[in-house]
């Protein structure tokens, strides 16, 4: 690797991480300073990995089928953009978006090295720890729009709280499963804890269900290591409802925590209920235009008299989406439906089958190499990731804001499964390297 593309490198990935820092800051209390660098970074990020894009060699076949995916992907989107009634405003929003999905899913994987994976990764750790633990002992000051029994911490309110547990907690479970019996190990333990009670303090339902889709990728993957203690927790949790109670009743608050719909008898629909007036105008916006919506990051109620240029959609959309599939009914019609299940459906080319995962390990066992590894165990953590936030976005948030931390940290989870999978079905079609020949002995045991 020349002088030039190392520089490009490092400088692309130095730019992805102040731009998930800027992200991470932007979603809490103390947001007004980092509002601007997150487009300067991702400006950056971007500029950086096209001129890497460029002066490279090309992709290996499995990139380039995914870059093809992107670029359709982009063009369908860019038709309800042109479609709209407001196509500068989606505009500027398709412009945003395909820039973080670019750089994520186009760049990113094919400019990563074997121990990029493992240290992006210690980074994304490194950058939600921070916001849980200040969250939990320096938490922003209560205003009167607190809801008093929902926790927030240092975030915006707590569904972002809720999500940010999420992802803390799978992280670093993850973290405590791979490195376990080391000092590391039982911190990322502790820490994995922590992200548990905060989640529970948030009352974020959303984020708990996604925790669970995460999780449950993390059991196929680790099965054997999970199944034991996946009983023993099953059973703890038995014994602490038959002891306590008023467990069963805090349980029942956390679940049907909108008091104001008790009166409803139907359980599906106490559940639901703080979502089913988002949901129906969705499906109301969807039906008066079926085939390429109302353009992309647009919705029926969009305001555009109370937007000025601005880098943002605050107070121009007519309601924060809350299920990604609605969302994208209802701004690109059965159109962007298609677009975005085609581009997440990327996330089944980074699944590692249980027999190649059964010969990956083996082939890591006998040739001993540390760095393969840490990157496969990378690569499994990020697809558990991205299985959590796919989740979340059918519950709550959308993947196609660019401007907000845990829709870039989708595409870019999913451009590092993606990257790392390449990388790990490369070497494990490499030949191992030929063991060094014995020394020949003469008789009396010297070298001859």
């Amino acid at each position: 690797m020349g002088t030039e593309a190392i520089v490009l490198r490092k400088a692309t990935l130095l730019c992805l991480l102040v731009h998930l820092v800027a992200l991470a800051a932007s979603q809490t209390a103390y947001r007004e300073g980092f509002l601007a660098l997150r487009w300067v970074s991702l400006f950056a990020m971007t500029g950086f990995g096209a001129l890497d894009w460029v002066t490279s060699p090309p992709s290996p076949a499995s990139l380039r089928s995914v870059a093809v995916r992107v670029l359709v992907y982009l063009s369908l989107w860019g038709l309800t953009v042109v479609n709209s009634d407001h196509s500068l405003f989606s505009a500027y929003r398709w412009s945003a978006h395909a820039m973080i999905v670019v750089a994520s899913l186009v760049f990113l994987p094919r400019l990563i090295r074997l121990t990029d994976a493992a240290k992006l990764l210690l980074a994304l750790k490194l950058i939600v720890g921070v916001v849980l633990v200040v969250s939990y002992f320096r938490p922003a000051e209560r205003t009167y729009l607190d809801n008093p029994s929902l926790y927030r911490g240092i975030l915006g309110n707590p569904n972002a709280l809720g999500h940010m547990a999420a992802v803390g907690g799978l992280l670093f479970l993850h973290g405590f499963i791979t490195q376990r019996r080391t000092r590391w190990g039982y911190f990322q333990g502790a820490m994995a804890g922590l992200a548990g009670v905060l989640l529970i303090q948030s009352g974020a339902r959303s984020s708990t269900l996604a925790f669970l889709g995460g999780f449950l990728v993390m059991y196929v993957l680790y099965r054997s290591s999970l199944s034991r203690n996946l009983v023993i927790g099953a059973a703890i949790a038995v014994a602490a409802l038959a002891l306590s109670p008023d467990l069963t009743v805090r349980i029942s608050a956390f679940i049907f925590k909108h008091s104001e719909f008790d009166q409803t008898s139907e359980v599906v629909d106490r559940i639901t209920a703080s979502r089913q007036t988002a949901w129906e105008n969705h499906w109301q916006g969807f039906k008066e235009r079926p085939w390429l919506g109302w353009g992309f990051g647009v919705d029926r109620n969009a305001d555009l008299s109370k937007w000025n240029g601005d880098l943002t959609a605050l107070g121009v959309t007519g309601r924060d989406p809350v299920n990604d599939v609605m969302y994208t009914l209802e701004s690109g019609g059965v159109l962007g439906l298609f677009a975005y299940f085609y581009v997440l459906a990327l996330i089944m080319k980074a699944w590692i089958p249980a027999p190649v995962r059964a010969t990956l390990d083996t082939a890591l066992r006998r040739r001993g190499n540390e760095q393969l590894a840490s990157l496969y165990d990378a690569n499994k953590a990020f697809v558990c990731l991205t299985g959590l936030l796919i989740v979340m976005f059918e519950w709550d948030n959308t993947a196609l804001a660019a401007g907000n931390f845990f829709a870039a940290l989708l595409w870019v989870s999913l451009g590092l499964s993606l990257g790392s999978h390449s990388k790990l079905m490369r070497s494990l079609h490499r030949p191992s390297p030929a063991p060094a020949p014995r020394p020949v002995l003469d008789p009396v045991g010297r070298v001859a």
